[in-house]
């Protein structure tokens, strides 16, 4: 099976690391599973929701979402809905 990467995601694993809010349970996680938070592929995972840092890459994913119609034309509060069922960001 033939994986492909999307462009710059591994880039999210660099923010995670040394976030503030998240490098904690980025370290955590490595090897256990803490609180509903789970480490796959490198990536740190809520539940089944993959989670992002407070940074462009929240923006650029609802900019994403939004603009190029990927979730129809919701609105912004329905995008930002369905985006939380996907995404996890710290409050």
């Amino acid at each position: 099976m033939l994986k492909t990467k999307m462009l710059g995601f591994d880039h999210i694993k660099e923010l995670l690391a040394c976030d503030d809010d998240f490098s904690r349970l980025y370290e955590l996680c490595e090897k256990n599973a803490h609180n509903g938070f789970f480490s796959h592929d490198g990536f740190l995972f809520k539940d089944k929701r993959l989670c992002v840092t407070k940074s462009t890459l929240c923006e650029l994913l609802i900019r994403e979402a939004h603009d190029i119609g990927l979730m129809g034309d919701f609105g912004v509060n329905k995008t930002l809905d369905i985006l939380h069922k996907h995404f996890f960001v710290l409050k």
